[in-house]
């Protein structure tokens, strides 16, 4: 085998190798993807359960401000009680026990408002928990895809390194490149 030869085959071994290391480099890319795919799922369902907690919290808070409200609201209703029991008016009849129960109904007006407020605010919380939810799915699938994808395209570039070496060995097979080498005796 002359110079040409050994030129020949170097080119066959590097266009070979080049094949063996793009097919690893898109190995290695797709895993780094399906990594981060995971990282991100990983994350989208900590938010999720994060939300989650956070509607829990604000039907508790709103809860708990509601029953403060009813507190505030029998407190004000009794000391009208007892302001109009002290100006000398009965507060068990006529307008002033209208007042007593305008009073109360404000009273639990407010209490229901903030218990609607908090209602509307876990209802956000628990929309962005399905929504993360949904975010996770979608990258636990991409993480999946990114692995098979690299697999698949290291596949096709090996596969098409191979054919490339077969193509041009015989080219310069047929040229006598390598003279009796890779004939049949």
């Amino acid at each position: 085998m002359g110079v040409a030869g050994a030129f020949g085959a170097a080119g066959l071994v590097g266009s070979l190798v080049g094949s063996v290391v793009n097919a690893s480099g898109q190995q290695e890319q797709a895993q780094a993807q399906a990594e981060a795919a995971a990282y991100q799922a990983q994350v989208a369902q900590n938010n999720a359960a994060i939300a989650q907690s956070n509607a829990k919290l604000d039907i508790q808070a709103g809860e708990t401000a509601a029953v403060n409200q009813g507190l505030k609201t029998r407190a004000a209703v009794g000391s009208a009680r007892a302001n109009q029991g002290a100006s000398g008016v009965d507060p068990n009849t006529g307008s002033a026990s209208a007042v007593q129960a305008g009073q109360q109904e404000i009273g639990y007006l407010d209490a229901l408002t903030l218990r609607s407020d908090a209602a509307k605010k876990a209802y956000g919380q628990e929309v962005a928990a399905t929504s993360e939810t949904a975010q996770a799915g979608l990258e636990t699938l991409e993480a999946g895809q990114a692995q098979e994808a690299g697999t698949i395209g290291a596949t096709g570039t090996l596969l098409s390194g191979v054919s490339t070496v077969g193509t041009n060995f015989a080219n310069l097979q047929s040229k006598n490149v390598f003279g009796s080498f890779g004939t049949a005796s």
